[in-house]
C-alpha cells in the first residue's frame, strides 16, 4: 500500500510524533511505501513526504506580534498550504490510505477535506481527546475548554473544535485507539474505534540490560505541567532525600522544577533531550514514575521503561491502568501522593518484586505492544478503511465553504 501519515511534527515533542515516525519505519519494512505529510523543521526524524512551515509552535506562539497570531488562529481553521501538501501527495504519490493523527492546530482540517474530496480512504488515530472536546485533556465532550488557562489558547481550542468534530470526524472511515479507555470514551460520543494499544520498537537483548544492583534513582520523562503530576515528582524527591529522582522534560513548570533541583541534593532536572537519549535515562533508572492528573490516553513513556526491563509506577488514570495492570510490568495506584511515595520507597530497596516485574513488562513489549502484532492488526484497519471508503454512505458532515483559491478539490 501507499500510505500518507498526515501528522503536526515529525519531531520528537511527544509521544504521538514518536509513534508515527516508529509506524512510518515499520510499515516501509513491510512492504509499504509511506510519506508525510506534516511541517517542517530541522530537527525532523523523517524526511520523506511534502513539509509545510509550521503557523506557529507551542514555543514561538506566545511571541508572535498580534498581527502573526491573527494570521495563525485563521491557519488553525484553514490551512491553505497543507491543502496543497495534500493535492501534490495525491497527485505525485497516489495514496492508498491516508492515515491522520494530530493535526491542530498547525495543519488545520485542510488535509482530512481534501483527501475526502478525493474518495480516498481516511483513518484516524485517537491519541487523545481533541475529537471529543475542546480540550484534548477532557472526556465530557464539552465545547468549553476548562483546562488551559492562557485565554487566547482556550479561545482557539473551542472556535476549532466545531470544525474537529463535525467536519473533521464524520470524513473519517476507521478509527484506531491509542486504548480501551479511548475507545470508550469515544464511543459515549457515537464514534467506535478499534483498539490498538502503543507499539514500542525492540529495545536491547535482556541480557545486556542493567540488573537491579546496576541501576539507580527514580525517573519522571514527560511535559512539565501540572496535569502530568511534576509537582508531586517534587514532592517526592522531597520525601525520599537518599534516593537520586531525574526529571527529563520541558514545560511551563520548567523554573519550579529547576529551582527545586536547587534546593534539594538528590534531585536532578535535565531538561529536554533527544528521543535516542530516553532510553538510556530509562534503562538506567529503576524505577520510572508515571503520576499523571488527567485520564492519559496510552503514554508512550509506559511500553519505552518496559522495553528496558524498568518496572513503573503510575496513577491508575486512563488508559495508564490497563497498559502497567496487563503487563504487570509495574504498581498501579490511586493518585495520592503519601501512596506514590510510599509504594516507590518500597519498591526501590525490593528486588524480588522488581525483577518480576522487570520481566513481565519485558514480556508484554514483545507481544501486545511489539511491532509486528501493532503493524498486523493496522493492516487490516486499512483493508476496512478502503472497503468503508467504496461503499456509498450517507454524509453527516457540516458543508464547508472553502476560502478563495481553494475550491479545486
Amino acid at each position: 500500500m501507499r500510505i500518507t501519515i498526515v501528522n503536526k511534527y515529525t519531531r520528537s515533542t511527544g509521544g504521538a510524533d514518536i509513534h508515527c515516525v516508529g509506524l512510518a519505519r515499520a510499515l516501509r519494512a513491510r512492504g509499504h511505501e509511506v510519506v508525510f505529510l506534516s511541517t517542517s523543521s530541522p530537527e525532523n526524524l523523517d524526511d520523506d513526504g511534502v513539509f509545510i512551515p509550521p503557523s506557529v509552535t507551542n514555543d514561538s506562539r506566545d511571541a508572535l506580534p498580534h498581527a502573526r497570531r491573527a494570521e495563525a488562529a485563521a491557519r488553525a481553521l484553514w490551512n491553505p498550504q497543507s491543502a496543497s501538501a495534500m493535492r501534490r501527495l495525491i497527485a505525485d504519490f497516489g495514496p492508498d490510505i491516508v492515515h491522520a493523527h494530530k493535526l491542530y492546530p498547525q495543519l488545520s482540517v485542510a488535509p482530512v477535506v481534501i483527501a475526502s474530496r478525493r474518495q480516498l480512504p481516511i483513518v484516524q488515530t485517537l491519541h487523545d481527546l481533541e475529537l471529543c472536546s475542546a480540550s484534548a485533556l477532557d472526556p465530557s465532550g464539552s465545547w468549553r475548554d476548562r483546562d488551559e488557562t492562557r485565554f487566547a489558547y482556550r479561545l482557539l481550542n473551542e472556535a476549532t473544535f466545531g470544525i474537529r468534530r463535525f467536519v473533521h470526524v464524520p470524513r473519517v472511515h476507521r478509527f484506531v485507539a491509542v486504548s480501551q479507555f479511548i475507545a470508550d470514551v469515544y464511543r459515549r460520543r457515537g464514534i467506535e474505534a478499534d483498539v490498538l494499544p502503543n507499539f514500542v520498537e525492540p529495545g536491547p537483548d535482556a541480557t545486556s540490560l542493567p540488573g537491579f544492583a546496576d541501576r539507580e534513582g527514580i525517573l519522571y520523562l514527560g511535559r512539565l505541567r501540572p496535569e502530568k503530576g511534576v509537582l508531586d515528582v517534587l514532592e517526592l524527591a522531597r520525601r525520599l532525600p537518599r534516593i537520586p529522582v531525574r526529571i527529563v522534560g520541558s514545560g511551563v513548570l520548567a523554573e519550579r522544577v529547576a529551582a527545586a533541583a536547587a534546593q534539594l541534593p538528590n534531585l536532578e532536572a535535565t531538561g529536554s533531550v533527544a528521543h535516542a537519549d530516553v532510553f538510556e535515562f530509562v534503562r538506567r533508572a529503576r524505577l520510572v514514575v508515571i503520576p499523571s492528573r488527567w485520564p492519559e490516553p496510552g503514554p508512550m513513556v509506559t511500553v519505552e521503561a518496559m522495553a528496558q526491563g524498568t518496572p513503573v509506577v503510575a496513577y491508575a488514570v486512563g488508559g495508564l491502568r490497563e497498559y502497567v495492570a496487563a503487563a504487570g510490568g509495574g504498581r498501579v495506584i490511586e493518585p495520592d501522593l503519601e501512596m506514590l511515595v510510599g509504594t516507590c520507597s518500597e519498591l526501590y530497596g525490593d528486588e524480588e518484586a522488581w525483577v518480576k516485574m522487570s520481566v513481565s513488562g519485558r514480556a508484554a513489549v514483545e507481544t501486545a505492544h511489539s511491532v509486528d502484532t501493532y503493524t498486523a492488526r493496522l493492516e487490516t484497519v486499512y483493508e476496512a478503511a478502503v472497503d468503508a471508503a467504496a461503499a456509498p454512505r450517507r454524509s453527516t458532515s457540516l458543508p464547508l465553504r472553502l476560502p478563495p483559491g481553494d475550491e479545486r478539490s
